[in-house]
This record gives structure tokens, sequence and C-alpha cells, in this order.
């Protein structure tokens, strides 16, 4: 197995806390937490019955959701370290998700990851995405740079029925 030694000293392992949605991720290893979730599920396009299960897994930067489907559940035990290649990115009612995607493997890991960081959950809502800027809104019918508003023009901005 020395593949898997030279592709895990690559220059272009990602740490979890650089992890961003909707990216794909060359390279990734973590150790497994503990699995949070396991459950069958029936995909709409199919028909098909699989299953998918949850795992808590963090890196010495931060820890990160990871959804594994079908044969993946069996590969995977908690307390190890594994590697990720070609993996991909999600999100799922606001919470990231790591995953091995369609293209990607899981491979257990040579060099095991010894310390991990549980502070920093990327998969808390919204930890992964900027902060977005807010409208100044004034009590008058003046914006802040004095023109009127809609309202104070007689435009009608609610209806009422």
């Amino acid at each position: 197995m020395p593949r898997i030694e030279a592709i895990e000293n690559a220059p272009e392992r990602t740490l979890i806390a650089n992890l961003r949605i909707k990216s794909q991720v060359e390279l990734v290893r973590f150790k497994v937490l503990e699995m949070e979730s396991e459950k069958e599920v029936v995909v709409k396009r199919t028909g098909k019955m699989h299953r998918v299960a949850e795992l808590h897994v963090a890196d010495e930067s931060a820890k990160v959701l990871l959804t594994v489907w079908d044969n993946d559940i069996e590969l995977i035990e908690t307390g190890k370290s594994y590697v990720i290649r070609n993996g991909y990115v999600n999100e799922l009612s606001h919470r990231m998700r790591l995953t091995r995607g369609r293209f990607g493997e899981i491979q257990p890991s040579e060099l095991r990851v010894e310390t991990v960081n549980n502070n920093r959950d990327m998969s808390k809502p919204f930890a992964g995405k900027k902060p977005r800027k807010k409208r100044e809104r004034s009590d008058t019918g003046r914006t802040f740079r004095g023109s009127q508003k809609r309202e104070s023009k007689g435009y009608i901005v609610s209806k009422s029925f």
C-alpha cells in the first residue's frame, strides 16, 4: 500500500476547516468520532432501497458530518482514521456534509489522526458561509440617503384583503 502513503503526504490535502459547500475535495484525512444514525431510504429516481449513515468525523482543524451509503457503512469503524479521495461537500438541512460522492473512494489511512478539534463544528448551520450584509431600515418614510421610499410616494407595498 505505498500508493496510499504517497497520496496522504501529497501537498493538496484539505483540512476540514477549509471545506466549502458545493466544492469537490481532492483528499481529506479524518478520524471517525461516532456514528450518529443509520436509516433506510428509498431513492425517488430509481425506487431502490439504500442504507444511509451519518458519522461525526474530525481532523486537527475541525469536525464535520460524513454521509456514507450502503457498502461503505461496513467499511468504517469508530476510532479509526480514513482518507476520502475525490469527495464532495454538500448542504442538507442547513448543515454542511462531507460525502464520498459518485466517483470518490474511502480507504483506511496508514497515517493516524491523533489530535482532533471538537470545538469547531463545520456542520452547524451557516458555519461555512460568510455572513450577509443587511440593509439598514428607517422608521420614517425616507431612506438614510434622504429620498422617499415607495410607501411615501403612494405605491402599494403590501396588499390588504
